[in-house]
């Protein structure tokens, strides 16, 4: 039997107004073990209930829901793909209310008074100006990281990459095969994008170049000092609410004015090993840390 005031107690600390359009980044693992430590209980879908219920009418609740992973020839259908992303978008996909947006790579299921333009969206790239990531800035949104960090889980920075044309990355072209596309939205209300999407469909990375990996711990750092982001532990969890619109210039002026050197670094070392990879893959070679890599052609 999970305690509802639990939840309602703990996202009430963040300082959350009711109407905003948040996007959440969790990590649950502790959460649920926290609410169980203190006879609370956990459930992902109260977890979800509490926090629509907090930003109320007006307000907008988004949960990546990525597939990253997928590779040229892949299939993927945005109702029945499972994200890799965790148990909350994995509980949200399975309900109506929720909507998915179109992108097979970088893909957010989202509730609330921007679902339906989110849904609408149909960007080419993960993270160009057409993008959900584009969106979330232009409405002032927040993202907030539950038992994760700025430097493991910021999306975000690589919108503003791709905004700014870094010398780290250049597009990847990847081909997919999409099933039919219909959605949900509003009270379990079934809708379809017009005749939906089916077939081979090809969408693009801003992928980084061989040698080059994410080290976020410097910008993670100047997010705080220039008041773009707050933390808070609450019963030994951590809570980071990112303002996304204040975060973008700090990351651009980063990008333009230090070389990103807060953002990513380059490795001799990792170069080496990545085209070793590459090579061996031309004959159909793969390691174990290439099936299983996160995020690969990003971090």
């Amino acid at each position: 039997m999970t305690n509802p005031y639990y939840y309602l107690d703990m996202i009430r600390q963040l300082d959350i107004k009711p109407g905003s359009l948040v996007v959440v980044t969790a990590d649950l693992t502790r959460l649920a073990l926290t609410g169980l430590r203190i006879g609370a209980g956990f459930s992902t879908d109260h977890f979800i209930d509490t926090i629509k219920q907090c930003l109320g009418k007006g307000g907008t609740l988004v949960i990546p829901s990525f597939n990253f992973n997928l590779q040229n020839g892949e299939h993927y259908d945005p109702v029945n793909t499972l994200p890799i992303t965790g148990a909350l978008a994995v509980a949200a996909l399975k309900r109506p209310e929720f909507v998915r947006t179109r992108h097979p790579l970088h893909s957010f299921l989202a509730w609330g008074e921007h679902a339906e333009a989110l849904a609408a969206l149909d960007n080419r790239s993960s993270f160009d100006a057409g993008s959900p990531f584009a969106f979330f800035r232009e409405h002032q949104g927040l993202m907030l990281l539950i038992d994760t960090t700025i430097t493991d889980a910021f999306t975000f920075v690589h919108h503003v990459e791709e905004m700014e044309g870094v010398r780290y990355r250049r597009y990847r072209r990847i081909w997919l095969d999409v099933g039919e596309e219909n959605g949900r939205q509003g009270d379990g209300e079934t809708w379809r994008q017009g005749e939906g999407e089916k077939g081979r469909k090809e969408v693009v990375l801003y992928a980084k170049k061989a040698g080059w990996t994410m080290d976020l711990g410097g910008l993670e750092k100047l997010l705080f000092e220039k008041n773009a982001a707050k933390k808070i532990i609450y019963k030994r969890v951590n809570f980071t609410l990112v303002d996304l619109d204040a975060s973008y210039p700090v990351i651009q002026d980063d990008i333009r004015h230090n070389g990103a050197r807060n953002l990513a670094r380059f490795s001799p070392d990792l170069y080496l090993r990545e085209k070793a990879k590459a090579a061996l893959g031309v004959f159909g070679i793969h390691t174990l840390a290439d099936k299983i890599s996160h995020d690969p052609g990003l971090l």
